[in-house]
């Protein structure tokens, strides 16, 4: 099995798919501590990304196109920083992609490249109470894996429970971004609901390649 932009597509999809089944959830939990509207940004950074995808396979664009249009279509969904950050980890993934398809070791590198490229426009990092409580264990835990001739199954699975976890950790955390900062303590007892769509995503990601590596 390689990871293609093809794979990659369905794999988004299905992301959107489970993202709008949980949208009044989201929106829930980010009106406990925020603007209660973080279901619907994800919701439609995620639909421009799909619509990004599917138009650039159609046009037969490489791997990394697809995902630089992505990136850049993302960004363009909506205002505030769910899509600026969505984006920048699609147009950081295209970076040093010169394959169709890549293998294990060459997707773990891509979703690294991703993470440093959010990271030069956020400084939050593991235990801030954001998105990154899911994003970087989810990364981090893809890089264990690297040049361990780990299945690709055993790679996203890892990502999805390392992001799983760091989402529920966000409970029991004080927010320091946003508007949930001014909360302060008050924020604690609330899931931060941009860690708990970045685990969704990641378990829609696991379920596509796990299936994916079956039928392979």
């Amino acid at each position: 099995m390689k990871f293609t932009k093809l794979l990659f597509c369905q794999m988004l999809e299905t992301a959107l798919e489970w993202l709008e089944k949980h949208l009044p959830m989201l929106n829930q939990l980010d009106a406990a501590i925020g603007d209660g509207d973080h279901g619907t940004a994800i919701l439609a950074a995620m639909k421009a990304a799909v619509s990004s995808a599917q138009t650039s396979i159609e046009k037969n664009e490489t791997f990394s196109t697809t995902l630089e249009n992505i990136g850049f279509n993302v960004m363009s969904a909506t205002n505030g920083s769910t899509s600026t950050l969505s984006g920048l980890f699609f147009t950081g993934m295209a970076g040093g992609i010169t394959s169709e398809e890549l293998n294990a070791d060459e997707t773990i590198i891509a979703f690294e490249n991703g993470l440093a490229n959010v990271q030069t426009m956020t400084k939050a990092q593991i235990g801030d109470k954001t998105l990154m409580d899911a994003l970087i264990p989810a990364i981090e835990a893809m890089s264990r894996l690297k040049g361990t001739n780990a299945s690709f199954t055993e790679i996203f699975l890892a990502a999805r429970d390392a992001a799983k976890n760091g989402a529920a950790s966000t409970k029991e955390l004080i927010a320091k971004y946003g508007r949930a900062k001014n909360l302060g303590e008050r924020s604690c007892g609330h899931l931060d609901a941009g860690a708990v769509s970045t685990e969704l995503t990641y378990a829609a990601y696991a379920y596509i390649v796990e299936n994916a590596e079956k039928n392979s």
